[in-house]
């Protein structure tokens, strides 16, 4: 199953998310600033960067799933709470932005709103593996290595999410 190592403390991540959290409570100032967590990874990422800013700002969940047919990958969207963006500035948080097929399914779904604003800040960014033309605005960590990561929210095959720090998963 492997065996966790970690590769970045919690004091760093915390150091990392405060200071990302004080640069977008400086960049949306005085806007309604609406959150956009990607079940289930971003959720300890969320939950810290929405305490980190300043100012108006609230948050929603959403839920997105691929399965793969046949034909192509299908992408499943859900709603865990009501997203209401219209005229808000919006911020999708995601927990390891590397492909960006699914930030970018999300972005065009949800720019369908009319958001006043609509970009994606993840809290792991792997420009390597990127599959489409997608960079995240705000970025917590982009000196994480390349193995299978866990720990602070992100999970492998539902365990090791509980970590406080950032492991490399040995041995997968």
């Amino acid at each position: 199953m492997g065996t966790p190592r970690q590769v970045i403390a919690p004091e760093v991540i915390a150091t990392r998310v405060a200071a990302l959290g004080t640069r977008i409570g400086a960049d949306y100032a005085g806007r309604k600033l609406v959150l956009v967590g990607m079940l289930k990874g971003a959720a300890v990422f969320l939950s810290d960067l929405l305490r980190a800013i300043e100012g108006d700002v609230r948050f929603e969940l959403v839920n997105v799933t691929h399965q793969a047919e046949p034909r192509g990958a299908i992408i499943e969207l859900t709603y865990a709470t009501h997203v209401h963006l219209e005229g808000a500035h919006a911020l999708i948080l995601k927990d390891i932005c590397h492909s960006g097929v699914t930030e970018n399914y999300l972005l065009t779904h949800l720019a369908q709103q009319g958001p006043a604003s609509l970009e994606v800040a993840a809290l792991v960014n792997r420009p390597l593996l990127r599959r489409v033309a997608l960079e995240p605005k705000y970025v917590a960590l982009d000196d994480v290595p390349t193995d299978r990561l866990v720990g602070y929210g992100i999970e492998f095959e539902g365990r090791w999410g509980n970590l406080p720090g950032i492991n490399v998963l040995e041995g997968v």
